[in-house]
């Protein structure tokens, strides 16, 4: 339970650094669908990494301020055991189909996926920038996950760079292979660090002339054990 509890509160830590950080790696590129059998044959695809979390941005139409931003040195210390998603065409296929947008031309969704040290969280996000709400506010779903409403002052003119993992709190769908090979991890490091805690513990009751054990006063006299919780103590042989 308690490698649960880290993997859900390193994953939510990890998240929450994006909100204040630029990218590590991030750069756009243009796909072409070689199959017939599809509507969207086209896409422009933005990735986004921070340490232990990586976003991937589908969008139909190029926009007049998105231009490739220099690669910079990722940072990106994680990994995903299977990729749910091979290839990316196929990716941005399920998602506009998920989704089913009412203005292509005008939407980016995006799909984050968060965990260290294997991708173990993930959530599908999506912003229609065609015309702000009432509220002021873009119209956004949120698949798997806690995402902000999309100021459209703040974010006007610039959908297709800006990162939708910044406006994402957390995401909760879970990646079965990397979160439980991360929750296998967590336990494995509570229990050395239980461990490792025990055996100082230890060590500075017998610096004292104590017993590790109990703390019963043994005046350095480790070769006879414990008489009081029986530490080191012979059990009697057994009568034949």
């Amino acid at each position: 339970m308690l490698g649960v509890l880290l993997n859900l509160l390193v994953a939510w830590g990890l998240g929450l650094l994006t909100h204040t950080t630029d990218a590590a790696d991030q750069r756009m590129i243009q796909l072409y669908n070689p199959s017939s059998t599809t509507v969207h044959t086209r896409f422009y695809l933005a990735v986004h990494q921070w340490f232990g979390v990586h976003e991937r941005q589908f969008y139909l139409t190029r926009r007049s301020r998105a231009r490739p931003e220099p690669k910079r040195i990722s940072v990106f210390w994680t990994w995903l055991p299977a990729d749910p998603a091979p290839d990316v065409i196929e990716e941005g296929n399920r998602l506009f189909e998920a989704f089913n947008p009412e203005h292509l031309d005008n939407t980016v969704i995006s799909t984050t996926r968060v965990g260290f040290p294997a991708l173990a969280l993930s959530c599908d996000t999506l912003v229609d920038d065609l015309a702000p709400l009432p509220d002021g506010t873009y119209s956004t779903m949120a698949k798997g996950g806690f995402f902000d409403r999309v100021e459209a002052a703040q974010f006007a003119g610039k959908p297709a760079i800006w990162s939708h993992t910044q406006r994402l709190w957390f995401p909760y769908r879970p990646i079965w292979s990397g979160f439980l090979i991360n929750t296998a991890f967590y336990t494995l490091v509570v229990c050395a660090l239980a461990w490792l805690w025990r055996q100082i513990k230890h060590a500075r009751r017998m610096r004292r002339g104590l017993c590790p054990f109990c703390k019963y006063q043994l005046s350095y006299d480790f070769t006879t054990g414990c008489p009081e919780c029986g530490w080191r103590r012979q059990q009697p042989a057994k009568a034949p």
